[in-house]
């Protein structure tokens, strides 16, 4: 293919996407903001302006999830102008097929979702923390009892009188009951001066009781230590809520779920919804290149059968929505281990793509 007709049809495609992501997210902003305004309400002294910042953390999560919508829209735009343009007529009387003039646009939009997942999909993930932190501090929501990092596992509990944080460097499940290892607690003051240490070599956590035996006790305030054969006490932690805080797939980069998901299988924990959303990840170019082929089938017909332009493009949106009812579904079943990760997350995609290309076959043989 000629490489100034490459350029010149993916720098009008590059065009049209761009218009149409911008469009799209503004809009979606608009809303964002409209419904932080009305939770806002519910609590004095939140500024406009975080209200603002908070949307703007968000609309990176919120353009992951309209890529594909964009594509389709952005699609079914591009092709409806050539093919009601000479363009196109030009094009195919040189002998060019459908394929050589899809080929820059497919390869923009492949390389697209390869970007969107190695490049973008970790700024969205730091976002998404930044848009959480920003949420407790102004105090939209409460803080997070737990987290994780390389460095170990962090709960943090709190009321009026003290502030207990502690620190495990590893974590495991044990039928309905918690094991940690190596775990360090420090019971805090509300302005943050330690008044006790407990150290052990593991602590079992089940049915909202932290037991630590053989714990040694350190009280800076009264410069003693010592050790007991037994320590205890309630907690608000448990199995379900560290299950809450591991269930956030969205909000971690996507070159940390091999290590976060060997971490969880070591745990014990269940590992079916990072394990779905890392497959859909991985799977995502190719289902931004399944939209775009939805968005050719009904609006490159030959020139014979032009006409009917709301009809096609009502039809192509409506396929791209059962492209996307079948991945929720999919990603449902998958969830539920009836089906294998790697066909729930490109199976639908799989299905649409064959039947795009035939149906392409179809019409530019006539």
């Amino acid at each position: 293919m000629n490489l100034i007709l490459f350029r010149y049809l993916l720098k009008h495609f590059v065009f049209i996407f761009i218009a149409t992501l911008l469009a799209l997210t503004a809009i979606i902003m608009l809303f964002d903001v409209i419904e932080l305004l009305r939770r806002a309400a519910k609590h004095e002294n939140i500024e406009f302006l975080n209200i603002l910042v908070l949307a703007l953390l968000k609309s990176p999560q919120m353009i992951h999830i309209i890529l594909p919508f964009v594509t389709l829209i952005a699609g079914v735009i591009f092709f409806l102008k050539y093919s009601a343009s000479s363009e196109l007529i030009v094009m195919r009387s040189v002998g060019m097929s459908v394929w050589n003039f899809m080929t820059p646009i497919i390869t923009f939009v492949f390389l697209l979702g390869i970007f969107n997942i190695t490049v973008f999909n970790p700024i969205t993930a730091m976002t998404a923390k930044q848009y959480e932190r920003l949420e407790e501090r102004i105090g939209m929501s409460s803080s997070h009892l737990f987290s994780w990092s390389e460095k170990g596992f962090w709960l943090r509990e709190a009321d009026d009188e003290q502030t207990t944080v502690l620190r495990a460097t590893r974590v495991r499940q044990q039928k309905n009951d918690v094991v940690l290892d190596k775990v360090s607690v420090f019971e805090l003051t509300p302005n943050g001066s330690l008044t006790r240490q407990i150290e052990a070599d593991f602590a079992l956590l089940s049915q909202g009781v932290l037991t630590l035996p053989n714990a040694f006790i350190i009280n800076p305030v009264l410069e003693e230590s010592q050790t007991k054969k037994i320590e205890s006490f309630k907690t608000v932690f448990s199995l379900e809520r560290i299950f809450e805080r591991f269930d956030e797939p969205r909000t971690m980069s996507f070159w940390r779920f091999p290590q976060f998901i060997q971490f969880l299988q070591e745990a014990g924990f269940a590992t079916a919804e990072h394990r779905m959303y890392f497959h859909e990840l991985i799977a995502f170019p190719v289902t931004l290149v399944a939209m775009l082929l939805i968005a050719a089938v009904f609006t490159l017909p030959p020139t014979t059968r032009q006409g009917k332009t709301l009809v096609r493009v009502v039809s192509a949106i409506s396929c791209g929505f059962v492209l996307f009812t079948l991945g929720q579904l999919a990603h449902t079943v998958g969830l539920s281990q009836s089906l294998p990760f790697v066909l729930a997350a490109w199976g639908p995609s799989l299905i649409v793509i064959p039947l795009c290309i035939s149906a392409l076959l179809h019409l530019e043989d006539g």
